[in-house]
């Protein structure tokens, strides 16, 4: 079989991964899938295309645009979700809530960019020969941060103050705040981080794949089937269920068309959530 398939897959599956990365993030401290996260996906990759594609920003102008842009969505999408989560007391408003904000930020990138398909050039147009394959500077780009977003994460929830504050958060909401741990900045702070990681993937990943403004739904299912594989709120989960989908996709394709593809992604989540339903990596918990 050609290496580049797999070359591809891993690439693909990187995307999927720090998707589901950022919903994990989300969901630590608030046991909430966010259902918008692919907007943010979106954002990256429109802020790409404008900045540098239309505008020809210099990049580090651009990225650092890009991450204020990036945290002003996420703190706004935080509001948009746990206001009527708080105000409803229903433990599954944020389905509703999240959905919404989705909706909403897709057509107001639709608003911008009617019917167009984001793309542009390479950052560093070099590729790297392995063994008959080829692995641009650009992939390598994303599956570098995929691997830079889970060191930090997983070194910042293991060794860090606001680490442990997540992880007790997670467990009790209640005991922490009454125990003095400030639950509500930390969700905010999540969301924004969130964001910004996932629209940094969206920035870095344009120049490979076209990126349409109605995508974002389309990445969003895929990060959380990752998600959902891996194990729902662990990060080493998220990592492995991305890139399970991500060369699985890519190896079935190239075997029995595009169609396969998509197919025997979902096939593996059911027989994932039939033999193990927890996930590879996930534990038991109880959804808010």
């Amino acid at each position: 079989m050609n290496l580049q398939i797999w070359v591809d897959g891993i690439f693909t599956g990187s995307v999927y991964a720090l998707i589901a990365l950022s919903m994990t993030v989300v969901y630590q401290p608030t046991r909430i899938m966010n259902f918008a996260q692919g907007e943010g996906f979106v954002l990256g990759a429109a802020m790409g295309y404008q900045l540098i594609g239309v505008w020809h920003w210099p990049v580090w102008k651009a990225a650092f645009f890009l991450i204020l842009i990036s945290a002003i969505m996420g703190f706004i999408m935080e509001r948009m979700v746990m206001l009527p989560v708080q105000l409803s007391g229903s433990k599954f408003a944020w389905i509703i809530a999240t959905l919404a904000a989705a909706l909403i930020f897709q057509s107001l990138l639709n608003l911008k960019y009617v019917n167009a398909s984001f793309s542009y050039w390479d950052l560093v147009k070099f590729d790297i020969p392995i063994f008959g394959a080829k692995l641009s500077i650009q992939k390598l780009f994303v599956i570098l941060l995929m691997i830079i977003v889970y060191i930090c994460y997983e070194f910042l929830l293991r060794m860090t103050l606001i680490g442990r504050s997540i992880r007790a958060v997670a467990h009790n909401p209640d005991t922490s705040t009454i125990l003095g741990i400030p639950a509500k900045p930390l969700i905010k702070l999540s969301f924004i981080a969130g964001t910004v990681v996932i629209a940094i993937t969206g920035f870095l990943t344009v120049p490979v794949l076209q990126i349409s403004p109605a995508a974002g739904l389309f990445f969003t299912i895929q990060g959380f089937t990752a998600a959902i594989i891996g194990g729902v709120g662990s990060p080493k989960g998220a990592i492995a269920g991305g890139l399970i989908i991500g060369i699985l996709d890519s190896v079935v394709r190239s075997l029995l068309g595009g169609t396969w593809g998509l197919f025997s992604t979902f096939f593996v989540l059911a027989a994932i959530l039939v033999l193990k339903p927890n996930g590879l990596f996930g534990k038991r918990v109880e959804g808010r």
